[in-house]
């Protein structure tokens, strides 16, 4: 079987190639990179004992990390995807890979996660939590739509033993709208949790929990679940944050005080920022120096984080988390909002304590600190690696860095069914139509910006049947894709591209075909100033040999929506009957100016 691998030669080539055929000049491209210091393509590891900003440039959104020994782990939303709630591993803080995910199948919750629906874009997994306490991790998450959960285990790579939290009256918490968990746990046992309720009253709450985290003592499900209200102790927690749009809470206690951390965005509140609330007290501390109590909340001291704008003016990277380091250094890990194909990426910046109150990034006299996009990296290593890569299939098992949109049907897809390829099957859509978007087990991996990206798919497509499609896509959260592969007519099999429900391209293939190369090549960045977000040009091409690349379709913008960033996938489906499948043999994933992907 012919292994095949890009050089990065020939990926140069490649685009430039593709630029004059789509007009584009270097002159053009020049004047839409950021600035010397956040160019795209240059992120993460330089290999130079340096890191720049963000440390991944792809959707890794609402990141929230910890440190256990000298090992970093950090959580990572996922919304409809499956497994639900990404785990990633570090050594350093800078270079993460994927070890695992939390729920491996969505649809036990709910089936509108399933294969057979897919009705869960814009919804799922939000904003988890993890920490370590007495031997086990825990990830907290509010499924938006569904319910509030607990996740248990030994080891973060493994299986996760997971149950829906407990109201006082243990009934589960089995309800739509809360977001956002993070526990803490005292000195004396106790726990506690904080989350909060999008909506037209939009706050934060504290709650008590059970010593184990998995009941709130001061929580009733039926109380809970009415929307836009402002919710009462002890039904409803305490509420600590009267501002609206109080989300991405954290909580931690260090040197005597617990600080709980949250962002607002809207107006209403105290203004777009990361808010920190401390207090010597969980509840706050009266005025007459006594602890609050649940039910009857204290005041915190409370400050604003203000990074300074960049001069793109991108959001600044919030809805993240502190950890420290075992020599006793803090650093902040947040997300970047670029509206772009990466989506929100995850941040890293130093954090300097004065007098108890964190100063995050840079320059700090000003008490403020700024943004600095390239920085020593915390913890020598010689170890550089993506979360994302290339894949011959040569294992029997699924390698980590791959997703599913939404839960798949197991028995559909197969790596043993023909060893050394993934194989997967055709079936209807979930509701019969045409769309991308209702195609049961896309399998997919994030979009990883840079300067060159070229992802190549060898696929052996001797197995398809009448009626059904199958090829690479590019796509967001159910907004927008554009594919390119082959579609089997009556007259025979045909190489089209689709975006968003219409064929756009279509051209015979040549009778007697087996295989087919089909390659996605982007990082063309440019800037839409009426809108303020960055998207990037997409093009495919197709060879028949893997010499020729013939390019194919139009530019595909990619770019954020429902909260996701781009989507590179694999899929097929067939709505004249189930019946058919493609082989693939190869992913290769290649990303200008970092390592080769693993395999």
């Amino acid at each position: 079987m012919k292994r095949y691998y890009l050089e990065h030669r020939q990926i140069i080539l490649i685009v430039i190639c593709l630029m004059t055929i789509i007009g584009c000049k270097t002159q053009e491209r020049d004047n839409i990179l950021l600035n010397e210091q956040r160019q795209n393509g240059y992120w993460g590891d330089m290999g130079d004992g340096t890191y720049r900003n963000p440390i991944l440039a792809a959707d890794f959104s609402d990141p929230d990390p910890i440190r256990v020994g000298d090992e970093y782990y950090m959580v990572s939303s996922t919304f409809e995807t499956s497994p639900g709630v990404t785990v990633l591993h570090s050594k350093d803080l800078v270079n993460w890979k994927i070890i695992g995910g939390v729920f491996n199948d969505l649809s036990e919750i709910n089936d509108a996660f399933s294969y057979k629906q897919m009705m869960r874009y814009n919804g799922g997994v939000y904003a988890p939590s993890i920490r370590y306490h007495n031997g086990l991790f825990y990830v907290y998450v509010n499924l938006y739509t569904d319910g509030m959960f607990v996740a248990t285990a030994k080891d973060p790579a493994g299986k996760w033993d997971i149950c829906a939290l407990r109201d006082k009256n243990g009934k589960p918490l089995m309800l739509a709208g809360w977001t956002d968990p993070c526990p803490v746990w005292a000195e004396d046992g106790k726990a506690y949790l904080v989350s909060s309720n999008p909506g037209k009253i939009w706050y934060g709450y504290l709650f008590e929990m059970t010593p184990d985290g998995t009941q709130l003592l001061d929580a009733d499900v039926e109380h809970m679940k009415v929307r836009n209200i402002v919710y009462e102790y002890p039904k409803g927690g305490t509420l600590y944050s009267p501002n609206y749009s109080t989300e991405g809470n954290k909580i931690y206690k260090r040197n005597g005080y617990y600080y709980i951390v949250h962002i607002e965005f809207l107006e209403g509140g105290k203004g777009a920022g990361t808010y920190i609330y401390r207090s010597k007290n969980i509840y706050g501390t009266k005025k007459d120096g006594t602890p609050g109590k649940p039910g009857d909340i204290g005041e915190y001291e409370m400050r604003r984080i203000d990074l300074h704008v960049n001069p793109y003016k991108q959001e600044l990277p919030g809805q993240g988390g502190f950890v420290d380091t075992p020599d006793g250094r803090w650093f902040w890990i947040a997300q970047f909002n670029r509206y772009g194909s990466d989506g929100r990426t995850p941040c890293l910046l130093p954090v300097t304590w004065i007098e108890d109150w964190p100063i995050i990034g840079d320059s700090i006299e000003d008490g403020y600190g700024k943004m600095n996009w390239r920085l020593p990296k915390p913890i020598a290593s010689s170890a550089s690696f993506l979360p994302h890569g290339s894949d011959d299939f040569s294992s029997s098992e699924l390698k980590h860095f791959w997703a599913w949109n939404h839960q798949p049907d197991n028995e559909r897809w197969s790596l043993t069914e023909r060893p050394g390829f993934l194989r997967l099957y055709a079936g209807a859509t979930a509701n019969g139509t045409d769309s991308l978007f209702l195609a049961a087990n896309t399998i997919e991996q994030r979009y990883m910006s840079s300067d060159t990206v070229a992802v190549t798919v060898k696929m052996d497509i001797s197995g398809m049947s009448e009626g059904q499609k199958g090829g690479m896509v590019h796509f967001n959260g159910g907004i927008d894709y554009a594919l390119c592969g082959i579609q089997y007519l009556k007259n025979g099999k045909h190489v089209i591209y689709e975006k968003n429900g219409q064929v756009i391209n279509s051209t015979p293939l040549p009778e007697g075909v087996g295989t087919i190369y089909i390659r996605s090549v982007s990082g063309f960045e440019e800037r839409d100033e009426s809108k303020q977000y960055t998207t990037e040009g997409q093009h495919f091409l197709y060879s028949l040999d893997d010499k020729t690349f013939i390019p194919f379709g139009e530019e595909f913008r990619m770019k954020t929506a429902n909260f996701r960033g781009d989507m590179i996938g694999i899929c097929t489906y067939n709505n004249k009957e189930a019946k058919g499948y493609i082989d693939v043999d190869d992913f290769s994933y290649y990303v200008g100016n970092k390592p080769n992907t693993q395999r």
